[in-house]
C-alpha cells in the first residue's frame, strides 16, 4: 500500500460512513413502528457492503476524474493496482456488516422471511403448519391438533443461520468493492446487478422456507467476485 493507496482508502472509508449513516436513517425513517433496534441493525448488516460498493465507485471516479488514474497508469501501474486503495477501503467499510451480524442480540430474521398468514402466526414445520400462538397444529392429512408449551418449544421455527450470513456478509465486503471499481459496460453491470439482486432474493427466501441449505448464502457474493475477477482481468487503460 503507497501513500496514494492509503488517501484513496480514506477518502473511501469517509464516503462510506456517510452512505451508512444515510442508509440507517432512510430505513428507520421507513420502518414500521414495532421494528426493533435488533432487528434494524439485522437489515442493516446485508446493506452495508451496498454502501462499501458505491463508496468505492464513487471514491474511484473521482480519482479518474482528476486525473490521478491517469497519472499512475503513465507511471506503469495496472488498473487494478491503481484502485487498490478504494477497494481495501470499500472493504473496511463493509467488514461492519459481518460483525454486526457475530453480536449475538442483532436479529437477523427479517432477512430471512417466512410465510405468515394475515392474521395469524403461521409457520411451516415440515409437512404441517404450526399457529404458534394459539398452538394449533393442522397436519397434512388435515387433521387439527393442539400442542401444549414443550411442543412449541419443540416446534419454534429456526433461528436465523447466523454463522453461514457472516461467511456470506465477509464475501461480499470484498466482492462490492472489488466489483465496483472495475471498469465494464453499463449494460454489462446492468445485467450482472439484476442477476445478483434477484439471486440474493431467491436465496435467502429459499433458505428461510428450508429448502435450501444455509451454505447457498455465500452463491450470491461468490458470483459477484467472480464478474470482478474476469473485469479487471480484461480492463486496460484507454
Amino acid at each position: 500500500m503507497s501513500p496514494y493507496d492509503w488517501l484513496l482508502a480514506r477518502r473511501t472509508v469517509a464516503l462510506g460512513i456517510a452512505l451508512e449513516a444515510l442508509v440507517f436513517f432512510v430505513m428507520v425513517g421507513t420502518d414500521e413502528g414495532l421494528a426493533t433496534l435488533g432487528g434494524r441493525l439485522g437489515r442493516l448488516a446485508a446493506l452495508v457492503s451496498l454502501a462499501a460498493g458505491a463508496a468505492a465507485f464513487i471514491a474511484t471516479e473521482q480519482a479518474r476524474s482528476r486525473g490521478e488514474l491517469r497519472a499512475l497508469a503513465a507511471a506503469g501501474v495496472s488498473p487494478i493496482k491503481a484502485s487498490m486503495g478504494a477497494i481495501v477501503g470499500g472493504a473496511a467499510v463493509g467488514a461492519v456488516g459481518p460483525l454486526l451480524a457475530l453480536v449475538r442480540t442483532v436479529d437477523l430474521s427479517p432477512l430471512f422471511p417466512r410465510a405468515v398468514a394475515f392474521g395469524g402466526s403461521w409457520m411451516p414445520q415440515g409437512e404441517a403448519w404450526l399457529e404458534s400462538t394459539r398452538g394449533i397444529v393442522v397436519r397434512a392429512s388435515g387433521e387439527l391438533e393442539r400442542v401444549g408449551a414443550a411442543g412449541l418449544v419443540v416446534m419454534a421455527p429456526d433461528p436465523a443461520p447466523r454463522a453461514a450470513t457472516v461467511v456470506a456478509l465477509v464475501l461480499a465486503a470484498v466482492a462490492f468493492p472489488l466489483w465496483a471499481t472495475a471498469r465494464g459496460s453499463t449494460l454489462h453491470r446492468v445485467a450482472v446487478a439484476l442477476g445478483v439482486a434477484s439471486t440474493s432474493v431467491a436465496v435467502f427466501h429459499l433458505v428461510a422456507a428450508g429448502r435450501m441449505p444455509s451454505a447457498t448464502l455465500v452463491l450470491p457474493p461468490s458470483l459477484l467476485t467472480l464478474d470482478a475477477w474476469m473485469l479487471h482481468r480484461s480492463v486496460s487503460w484507454s
